[in-house]
């Protein structure tokens, strides 16, 4: 299935994503400063007919970078940037500005299709060597994180957390926080702290594991 009248991804140029506070924005907050994009998803949410198409010259290079690095073959790729933008489509009214960026959204959605992909090739029957043609995927450390594709699926996975565990992580990776000062910021207890960001770790890790 293809998106029709859109041209293939382009390059664009790769920014940083902005850093989260690690307590939470309040909706005040979020409607006087929406994130870039917000309109498109608006738009889209509202059945727009361009909509669509103004999403997909957005944000297609960036995903479709994102799923080959995941697929490792260009064709999957391709296929895993359709499928994501027509499930874009479908759950454009599910995207919550206080919890992410658009972009963030759309990689989400990438990032879970990929994983669907390589659960499907790990479920076919091996190839005759014996060799499984699934490409390595291993969790890199969040700090530091210099590759933007990596960033990019790290925040991804992030968005998929519980509000609380995606906070303190951010807090400790992305923001440099201390356990001591986490627990200065949140109330917390430093013991609840310290078996909260484990747990979340390695929910991290499951979120990025095929």
């Amino acid at each position: 299935m293809h998106i029709t009248g859109v041209s293939p991804p382009r390059a664009r140029p790769l920014t940083q994503p902005s850093k989260v506070p690690l307590m939470p924005r309040t909706d005040a907050q979020v409607s006087l400063t929406p994130h870039p994009h917000h309109y498109l998803i608006v738009r889209l949410q509202q059945e727009h007919p361009d909509a669509l198409r103004a999403l997909y010259d957005e944000f297609s290079a960036l995903t479709y970078r994102v799923c080959l690095r995941m697929l490792s073959s260009p064709e999957d790729a391709e296929e895993a940037v359709q499928d994501t933008f027509l499930r874009l489509d479908a759950q454009a009214r599910r995207y919550d500005p206080a919890r992410g960026t658009v972009q963030t959204f759309v990689l989400t959605i990438a990032h879970h299709l990929c994983l669907e992909r390589l659960r499907a090739r790990r479920a076919r029957p091996q190839a005759r060597d014996g060799k499984s043609d699934d490409p390595p995927f291993d969790l890199v450390a969040p700090p530091p994180i210099r590759d933007p594709l990596d960033q990019a699926l790290v925040e991804a996975a992030l968005r998929s957390l519980p509000e609380t565990d995606r906070l303190l992580l951010e807090g400790m990776f992305f923001d440099g926080y201390t356990h001591a000062e986490l627990t200065a910021r949140t109330g917390l207890p430093l013991g609840t702290v310290k078996s909260r960001l484990r747990r979340a770790l390695l929910k991290l890790k499951d979120r990025m594991t095929p």
